[in-house]
């Protein structure tokens, strides 16, 4: 994904050559800046002018140069904001959802990120093997009405170009198929910019997983395989009831069902994806899944770290690598015994204030056997987060708005232990929302 030089080590990389970023995390990691640092490349960040601030009133640590774009979406946009301040790009990485594609066209790369109505379509042409709900894109008219018809109850409505739960709305069913789909079409995406389109699918039950892993040169390399702890919750000012992942437990890939790890490959190679970070969603269990969709950048909500704790590995490192090529790209032999290791967002007071008390908890061990040491079960991490300012926000409020009510938090928290220790910690700490 280099857009106008070959592959690159930090001995020759031009002085004034420079990573740029677009679109920050909202998760208060930063890996790709780290990995500029330790390179010695300025790094260039572009947002939109409104979250360029927020992100600053949040304390989040400041790149070397912060550009406000009004779309960023839009790689023209992007191209002429960088050109007008003399920022010559040796790397483009995409930090949110919202910009993937942008930030692929302006690295010049030949992948196109299909969204989630062209993810089902490639895997239908690709991989017809690979299972998915049924759904259908949203056209008014008796062909989609038709096509309603033949559909089983309950059903989500979500937009095909969103990220992080936003519009993902359940529905029961048919009224409140049809107000959820109102609902959806008055939300504006992360930008402020509207939605490409609607799909409205079958609800599949099981259990939700989430696939983190990279391709290089073709070939997908499963880093983990997370468990996802999601809740529903009601949407203000309607009837209806949304979806919002709470945490994730994780587990080193090379311990994942051989299924997992097949499906995984089989989605990079049906969409042409060759390199670079990727996760995929899926709902199952015992070796039956059926895919959710896919992203082509690291994921958020903290998982970065989460990998790293599970595997040893930087996968925001790895990614460099992968495009630079300034070194193999080696992942660390699996722990022996395997680490499992979940984490939450924690939402308010309350919840830090469990999740100190399971801390507590964990520190002093359970009773000993005469004769032996004891040793807690688990161990506790608590990370408290930045709190949004008191107030409006500056600028244009209507294009912080998705962002100020999907990405909230006032810490994390994170159990090394046991899956079914670690699972049950983790609902102890966010019991109110599930």
């Amino acid at each position: 994904m280099n857009p106008s030089v070959g592959p690159a080590t930090a001995s020759v990389v031009p002085a004034a050559a420079s990573f740029v970023q677009v679109g920050a995390t909202r998760d208060g990691l930063d890996p790709y800046l780290d990995c500029a640092r330790r390179r010695g490349l300025p790094a260039v960040l572009v947002e939109t002018p409104e979250y360029v601030s927020w992100r600053a009133a949040l304390g989040r640590r400041p790149f070397d140069v912060e550009i406000g774009v009004a779309e960023p979406a839009d790689a023209g946009q992007v191209s002429a904001a960088l050109a007008a301040r003399g920022v010559r790009p040796v790397l483009v990485l995409t930090g949110f959802e919202r910009y993937v594609r942008s930030g692929f066209a302006l690295a010049g790369a030949p992948f196109v990120p299909p969204d989630k109505l062209a993810q089902r379509a490639a895997l239908s042409r690709a991989a017809p093997w690979i299972a998915q709900p049924g759904h259908v894109r949203f056209r008014p008219g008796p062909q989609f009405d038709d096509a309603l018809a033949a559909m089983r109850f309950p059903q989500v409505v979500k937009p095909s170009d969103g990220g992080g739960g936003l519009g993902v709305l359940l529905a029961r069913d048919a009224a409140e198929r049809a107000a959820a789909l109102d609902a959806v079409r008055a939300t504006r995406n992360y930008d402020g910019g509207p939605f490409a389109d609607l799909l409205v699918e079958e609800v599949i039950t099981g259990t939700e997983y989430s696939i983190q892993g990279l391709v290089h040169g073709g070939a997908a390399r499963v880093l983990t395989v997370c468990e996802k702890l999601t809740a529903h919750e009601p949407v203000p000012g309607t009837a209806l009831t949304g979806f919002r992942e709470l945490g994730h437990i994780g587990t080193h890939g090379a311990f994942a069902e051989p299924a997992l790890a097949a499906l995984a490959h089989d989605c990079v190679a049906a969409v042409g994806y060759r390199d670079g970070p990727f996760h995929v969603d899926v709902i199952g269990g015992e070796g039956r899944y059926a895919f959710v969709e896919m992203g082509f950048r690291l994921s958020g909500g903290g998982l970065v770290g989460l990998v790293a704790k599970v595997t040893g590995a930087d996968w925001a490192e790895l990614t460099f690598r992968t495009h630079l090529g300034d070194g193999p790209v080696r992942l660390p032999d699996p722990p022996d015994p395997p680490v499992v290791v979940g984490q939450a967002t924690l939402a308010d007071d309350g919840e830090i204030a469990a999740a100190e008390q399971l801390r507590h908890d964990a520190v002093a061990p359970a009773r000993a056997a005469p004769g032996t040491r004891a040793v807690a079960r688990t161990s506790v991490e608590l990370h408290r987060a930045g709190r949004p300012p008191a107030g409006p926000p500056a600028g244009d409020g209507a294009r912080l708005a998705s962002d100020r009510a999907r990405h909230v938090g006032v810490g994390r928290v994170v159990i090394r232990g046991d899956l079914p220790d670690v699972r049950s910690g983790l609902r102890r700490c966010v019991a109110g929302r599930l």
